[in-house]
């Protein structure tokens, strides 16, 4: 195990497929397709410290970042577990979001490498009480690139106390690379509905119908502007999601165990915020595929679980797969 702050740490295929990390919130930090070295589909900073600065911002970006101890917003931050009624950090107005001021996105992951399997593993212990969530928690995250330009991410966890959790990952993916806008690319999820939401992006524990066709219809203009919502998986044995380039052919598939894939193109990004190789991000630079439990999850007893028992496993599977359809 190591922790190196400025060191980055790499997994590449036979095709030329090359992924960098860090071990600061177990970022991915560029994603590098086949055939293209200058083609980098995730946006994300030069160096460490832009990251570490970045989590200080009003509204971070969470570049590339593991999130929890629980993605998306929790109301007033209030949560019952066993009948006890606690109270998390407030970090987003009234509401917990994305784990709190300590969450897994700000934290050094402890980085095992393994290059013969095209592995990197992180670890973290997050203490009883951290953000007054109850147990120690320990997690992993495993990279895995294979042969088929498949990022395969396995998020495992345990709690030595009864517990809520709710991780993700908060990559933003451009196919035609982190320095255009994703406004041509197509989006499709298999879901017909997303959740409904408040003035403050709270679910209402109602649901929305946008669509009577999983994956059938392209995300329209309507959603897409301003795109942060949570969409209910509609089969969760076929892909969930597919961002597709116009041009250049290429293709991700997302397939996840997850009930919910929030969608989100990066709307509250500051203005002009200064990227890898000094390149300015706007509103349309990436869009998030979050595979997750639904926000909130613990305050409405309709929506999946997300309650964890002591000494229980939490597992989260996600792969995102790269397809060139000119290649084919």
């Amino acid at each position: 195990m190591s922790i190196q702050i400025n060191k980055s740490y790499f997994i590449s295929n036979k095709h030329g497929m090359k992924l960098e990390f860090l071990s600061f919130g177990a970022v991915l930090r560029s994603c590098i397709l086949p055939g293209n070295e200058r083609l980098d589909v995730v946006l994300g900073f030069d160096e460490t410290k832009d990251y570490l600065n970045s989590m200080q911002m009003e509204n971070p970006p969470y570049f590339g970042c593991i999130v929890g101890r629980f993605a998306g917003r929790i109301q007033n931050g209030l949560v019952n577990i066993g009948g006890n009624e606690i109270q998390l950090s407030r970090n987003n107005g009234p509401h917990h979001l994305h784990g709190g001021k300590n969450s897994f996105s700000r934290v050094f992951w402890d980085v095992e490498e393994n290059q013969e399997s095209n592995q990197l593993t992180f670890s973290y212990v997050c203490p009883d009480g951290t953000e007054n969530y109850p147990g120690e928690l320990k997690v992993q995250v495993r990279y895995t690139l294979t042969e088929q330009n498949e990022l395969k991410i396995t998020m495992r966890a345990v709690s030595t106390e009864d517990t809520i959790i709710n991780l993700t990952q908060h990559h933003y993916w451009n196919l035609g690379g982190h320095a255009s806008s994703v406004d041509d690319q197509k989006i499709r999820i298999n879901a017909t509905h997303f959740l409904e939401k408040n003035s403050e992006n709270i679910p209402t524990g109602n649901f929305e119908q946008w669509s009577t066709t999983p994956m059938h219809e392209e995300l329209n203009k309507e959603l897409r502007d301003g795109l942060d919502h949570t969409f209910v998986i509609s089969d969760p044995s076929e892909i969930q999601a597919t961002l597709t380039h116009p041009s250049n052919g290429w293709k991700m598939f997302v397939k996840s165990n997850q009930p919910a894939a929030h969608l989100f193109i990066g709307c509250g990004l500051p203005e002009n915020l200064r990227g890898k190789e000094g390149v300015s991000y706007h509103s349309t630079s990436g869009v998030c595929f979050e595979m997750q439990n639904f926000p909130d999850a613990p305050n409405h007893e309709h929506f999946p679980s997300s309650f964890l028992r002591k000494d229980e496993i939490y597992e989260n599977n996600t792969t995102f797969h790269f397809v060139n359809q000119d290649n084919e």
